[in-house]
Formats: C-alpha cells, structure tokens, sequence
C-alpha cells in the first residue's frame, strides 16, 4: 500500500503538479508528499549525470611554443595585386595577433579594393573551369574583416583547447562519458558505419549513460557536448586547416533525444523553468526555422 501510495505521489508530481495539489488528490499530509518527492531523488539533479557531464576548468599553459610562420607567397592569377590580396587573406587566417596587424596594414597599401580583387578572382576561376562554383568559393572574399573576426574567433577557441586538454590531439580522445559509450557501442567510426546503416533513434545510449532528471541536467549534457565538438572544431581546424569541419555524427540522435527531454520533463520550479527557457531562446542551436518546438514551450510556461 505504501509504494503505491509514493507512485501515485511520484506520478502527480512528475505531470507538474505542486505538493498542495498532490496532497490534496491523495489525501496524504502535504510534508510526506515533500518528503517523498525528496527522498525519490527524481526532483533534483542527478549527481552522477552532473559529475559526467560539467565542462571542466582549464588547467594547462596556454601559450604556443613558437609562433606560426607567415604562408608562402605564390602567383595564382598572375594578377599581381589579386595575388598580393589573396596572400595577405592567407596571412590572416594564421590567427597570430602579430601577422594580423601587419596585414590589415599591407591592405591599406594594396591599389586593388577587396571587390575588385573579388572579381578579378572569381574570373580567373571561371577561365579555368570552376564555372558557377567560383561565385560560391570567393563569397567573402570582398570582405577582409569576415576573414579577421574568424581567425581572431579561432585563436580563442585553440587557445580554450590548450587550456584544457593540454594539446590538440589530446581533446580527440574520449571523454568519460564517451568511455562509456564505446564500451557498448564501439569507436567513433564504429557507431558512424552503423549510424548510417540504422533507422532513426538507434544511438541515444539511455543504457550506458546516466538519465538526466531535471531540465537542468538536460541542457547541462546538451551543452557538454556542444562544447566538445566545439573544441574538437577548434582543434581539427589547427590541425588540418584544409581539411573538412569536424563532425560530431556519433552523438546526433543523442541530441535530438535531449532535444526532446525538453518537452517532456517536467520543471522543478518556476525558476528552472524560465532559466530553461532563458537559454532554449538565446541558443543558436535552435535558431534555424522549424527547430524550435512547441511542445517547448508548452512544457516551459505550462499548457494552460
């Protein structure tokens, strides 16, 4: 009688209903449903997930050894000062405060502005068989600050990367909760191959990793692993600076279920519940059309 007694306490209360009204439909003192709803462990953070999933503190020396050498000049167009352009963007892209400031002066000398090397470009590659794809590969080349803010943005994040890990490889190894994840499901790649194989839903490791209890142990986990692909980005983008973005494809359905967690656990408090709702809204993540759900924001400000 009694552990039906705390179901029926625990499933009022997990539909977010408050103890005055669980008290109430069930005829319990308003203390024991407290008491129960504590003891149950199910209100508040689970501390294993919180152990699991907080993003640590930095605790290497940031600093570079040496400082990154200045590209190669090379004749591309054959164009001069398109070339002389395009070099100094390649300078750019190195990130070192040092080679940035030299090149935004070397701009100020350039006799070609940023559109008319642009255009100059965009025709050399046409000439040489890029046809429409040459006015997608030079989108941004008219615009110079595009290619600092990017190399200042990166230099930051490489530098968060050091601080924590100690080294660019070092982030590429699995993180605890990965640990757990590859002793049931394998490698990275392991679970891409099979990923691509499956349906829908196959990979969201509810078996191997600790339930998220609250809402905020769900948007803690959801930003982990934002910030791990994050510094994984950072770090392959110092590593292989030619290469394609670093994808974090082994952890896509795992998102899209913490994704729906949202919709479906209930708040503790009206102030995790506008805390939630503070950090879904401000979120790039979900800013492209149709991510944000309403089922969200039914859950966040109630149905009625």
């Amino acid at each position: 009688m009694k552990e039906e007694i705390n179901e029926t306490v625990l499933s009022l209360k997990r539909s977010g209903k408050g103890y005055k009204t669980i008290s109430r439909e069930t005829g319990v003192n308003i203390n024991t449903v407290k008491s129960i709803c504590r003891r149950s462990g199910l209100f508040r953070d689970n501390p294993e997930h919180r152990v699991l999933f907080t993003i640590p503190e930095p605790k290497y020396s940031t600093e570079l050894a040496t400082v990154k050498p200045l590209p190669p000049q090379q004749v591309i167009t054959g164009h001069k000062q398109t070339d002389a352009y395009l070099w100094v963007l390649e300078v750019i892209k190195t990130g070192e405060p040092a080679h940035i400031a030299a090149a935004e002066a070397a701009l100020k000398k350039l006799t070609i502005t940023p559109k008319e090397a642009q255009e100059q470009y965009t025709r050399y590659l046409q000439q040489n068989g890029a046809g429409w794809a040459a006015a997608l590969s030079t989108m941004w080349l008219d615009n110079p600050q595009h290619f600092i803010s990017n190399a200042q943005s990166q230099r930051e994040q490489a530098t968060k990367v050091r601080g924590v890990f100690g080294s660019y490889g070092a982030v590429f190894e699995p993180v605890p909760a990965e640990y757990l994840i590859e002793s049931r499901y394998g490698s990275y790649r392991e679970i891409y191959c099979d990923y691509m194989q499956e349906g829908d839903g196959e990979f969201i490791y509810t078996d191997v990793l600790p339930a998220p209890y609250t809402l905020s142990d769900v948007v803690r986990e959801y930003q982990y692993w934002d910030w791990l692909s994050k510094m994984r980005g950072a770090a392959h983008r110092e590593l292989y600076p030619e290469d394609n973005l670093w994808e974090n494809s082994h952890l896509w359905h795992r998102e899209n279920w913490l994704e729906k967690q949202l919709e479906t656990i209930r708040p503790v408090s009206r102030r995790e519940a506008l805390d939630v709702l503070k950090w879904y809204l401000e979120s790039e993540n979900f800013a492209d059309m149709g991510r944000r759900q309403d089922g969200v924001y039914l859950n966040l400000i109630g149905s009625h």
